[in-house]
């Protein structure tokens, strides 16, 4: 059995022909083991994959040679294997980019605006890529011949994971007022979607320009669904008024020809989808605080789709989930 440091040595050596010059540590990482590694004087990451199934197999090099062929700026993939003797579960290698996570620097008012109006140029990019299907895309096409289909067996599992938490009851009706809406929305084209968008995965880089990073959660949905996902993290984030102002100045710069008036109605009911997502993850990761948070949030939630079941979906209406 090898050593944790013994692993990323041997992977290193097999992949670069020598022995790396520093190895370090990044912590609080949840879902995968990473390491900033200097070999033969280059600086790269590595990363080690927690589970065999997910990512999943071919995923991320599809995503990277999509944005490759599409010139949207990215990490370099050195090396990816999910077959390593050595390390079953699979490894990536990329080179690092120059400059640092926005997640980590404390940025003004008018440099945060000035974040999401690139951060908006760069996002309409990838979602002019688009992908046969919904849902997973392990194989370079979604798993799901429709967007409803995908989000159905998403509340599936929902219900099992949060049995003890939801009862079934409101459950439903939270799945019911969701899947209503989400049929109103169902002709938006199935795009690549980066599925974790946020400041800590947007690298800044020295030049002034920015990168997206970490594309393990990439998935084939329509781009309210990716943009939904960074405004319900903002939301988390910001104090209203920051929140109006950042998420205003990405929509702006947004770009696209697909509904985006409508976005209001569709962004509602996806903060709900993504509370439920989130609170499924943080219970399962252990972290009370974010779970004291979600709970909180759907508690609203729900006693407001208790007064909503009264009355059947007419169609498309906004509605607050917070």
């Amino acid at each position: 059995m090898h050593t944790e440091r013994e692993t990323i040595e041997h992977i290193i050596e097999r992949q670069f022909g020598c022995s790396a010059d520093e190895i370090g540590a990044i912590e609080n990482v949840t879902n995968n083991y990473v390491y900033p590694v200097t070999a033969a004087g280059k600086q790269y990451f590595l990363k080690l994959y927690r589970s065999k199934d997910w990512p999943e197999e071919g995923k991320i090099p599809f995503v990277y040679r999509c944005l490759s062929q599409n010139k949207i700026p990215h990490a370099e993939l050195v090396a990816y294997r999910r077959d390593d003797e050595t390390y079953p579960n699979g490894y990536l290698i990329e080179r690092k980019i120059r400059g640092t996570a926005a997640g980590k620097i404390q940025l003004d008012t008018e440099q945060e605006t000035g974040l999401y109006a690139k951060l908006a140029e760069l996002v309409s990019s990838v979602h002019e890529i688009r992908i046969n299907n919904y849902g997973y895309i392990g194989s370079g096409v979604g798993c799901y011949g429709s967007i409803i289909d995908f989000y159905e067996d998403e509340f599936d599992r929902f219900e099992d994971a949060l049995k003890d938490t939801i009862s079934e009851i409101q459950l439903k009706r939270l799945k019911e007022k969701f899947l209503g809406i989400m049929h109103d929305f169902e002709d938006l084209p199935s795009v690549l979607c980066h599925g974790d968008l946020s400041k800590k995965n947007v690298m800044m880089q020295d030049n002034g320009e920015i990168s997206l990073i970490d594309w393990d959660d990439a998935m084939a949905l329509n781009w309210m669904a990716d943009v939904s996902r960074l405004t319900f993290w903002m939301k988390q984030s910001y104090s209203g008024q920051e929140y109006a102002l950042f998420r205003n100045t990405f929509l702006e710069h947004y770009r696209t020809s697909d509904r985006k008036a409508e976005f209001d109605v569709f962004e509602s009911a996806y903060h709900l989808y993504s509370a439920l997502d989130s609170l499924v993850f943080s219970i399962r990761i252990g972290d009370r605080g974010m779970e004291s948070r979600l709970k909180r949030s759907l508690d609203g939630i729900c006693q407001a789709t208790e007064y909503m079941a009264e009355e059947p979906h007419q169609g498309r209406e906004s509605w607050d989930v917070d």
